[in-house]
């Protein structure tokens, strides 16, 4: 449990960062981050609780009097989660500040287009469309956590069928193994009644019986 975590926590953290690669792009290019902000929120809420679980688990070690795992395994995973912790505040910190710095630029800009609105008397359009880009981000916040929410869901149905699958190819091993137990049975009994009297052939009839069941429970 605590490795699949870590792993996908990691993943997560690599993700983000690739994200906000994509986004310094698009915003150097003059493009709409909208779509790639929600999906930087959306993944960072996985992350955190992914982290919140980690660090639960190793606090479950202390506590936990029949936990197997010597005191420098343990170690290594709480420094595994400090610096996937570390991660995630410095991630944090970057999404802060390129928020704190587009606050700055829309107030620069909101006062040039209060100047510029101002002699045409549009400052109500102005605001009408502050707030429908706002609808806008937060709309497809909620399509990018229906994706992911429908992305892991998919991978959970994928490993559950491939454990069924498992289940199912042993049980065809024991079947095939029961049915060459039962041939050579089979075949036993036919050379039996070709070359033995009636009582050796029920005792032995007997004896096969008890074995095959023996196998078969076995």
């Amino acid at each position: 449990m605590f490795t699949e975590l870590a792993y996908n926590a990691s993943k997560r953290i690599n993700q983000i960062q690739t994200d906000l690669q994509t986004r310094e792009k698009l915003k150097q290019s003059s493009k709409s981050t909208g779509l790639i902000d929600a999906e930087i929120n959306s993944t960072l809420k996985y992350l955190d609780n992914e982290l919140d679980q980690l660090d639960h688990e190793i606090k479950g070690y202390t506590t936990n009097q029949n936990c197997n795992l010597l005191a420098k395994e343990i170690q290594k995973r709480r420094n595994l989660y400090n610096e996937l912790a570390q991660k995630r505040q410095e991630i944090k910190k970057r999404i802060e500040q390129n928020h704190m710095l587009y606050l700055q630029q829309q107030i620069i800009q909101n006062k040039q287009n209060k100047k510029n609105y101002e002699s045409f008397g549009q400052m109500d359009a102005l605001k009408l469309h502050g707030e429908i880009t706002d609808r806008q981000d937060e709309y497809l916040s909620k399509i990018n956590d229906k994706v992911l929410n429908i992305k892991n869901s998919s991978q959970n149905l994928s490993k559950q069928i491939k454990e069924q699958n498992g289940i199912i190819d042993q049980l065809h091993e024991d079947t095939d193994f029961a049915n060459q137990a039962m041939n050579r049975l089979k075949s036993k009994m036919i050379s039996f009644l070709d070359q033995s009297s009636s009582w050796k052939l029920f005792t032995f009839l007997i004896f096969e019986i008890l074995l095959f069941i023996f196998l078969v429970v076995s």
